[in-house]
């Protein structure tokens, strides 16, 4: 199967900073059993994507996804995945099932196999809802608050 990134371009597109807009917080916080989106430029002018969603009667149900376009196409590559702790998952090329929360990852390996870019998983108590799992996205992934916004908090 084609590669779309090797290991080291995901890395560098997870490392590209990229600065939030003003209203970022308003459009993702809490999504209550709909996708929420936020379309963020990096400074290498890669086209990423926030997909935020949350189960309104289980809050434990989310997703939180950074993408990025994929040049010259309409497809887009999910580079993390942060998810709930209601969905088991089992890493197919390791034979492993990994439980509560966890965070998907895109590996070149997995799209060597056909499988989806972000298949592999691993499990992580570095958040335990939805709001910590946006966070750490945010953290993970070098995006900054917008200049004015950093200017206030100090």
């Amino acid at each position: 199967m084609a590669i779309t990134y090797s290991d080291q371009e995901i890395a560098e597109l997870i490392q590209e900073r990229k600065v939030l807009p003003d209203d970022w917080r308003n459009k993702l916080l809490s999504p209550k059993n709909k996708s929420q989106e936020l379309f963020v430029t990096g400074d290498n002018g890669n086209e990423f994507r926030i997909i935020a969603r949350q189960n309104n009667s289980r809050p434990l149900d989310f997703s939180v996804i950074l993408t990025v376009l994929v040049p010259l196409s309409n497809r887009n590559f999910r580079l993390l995945r942060y998810n709930g702790s209601t969905n088991p998952h089992t890493n197919r090329i390791e034979s492993e099932e990994v439980s509560g929360f966890h965070i998907h990852f895109a590996t070149e390996r997995y799209q060597q196999r056909g499988q989806k870019e972000e298949a592999y998983a691993e499990q992580t108590e570095r958040y335990s809802d939805f709001d910590g799992a946006l966070q750490c996205l945010i953290d993970d992934a070098n995006f900054e608050e917008p200049p004015q916004l950093q200017a206030q908090l100090f």
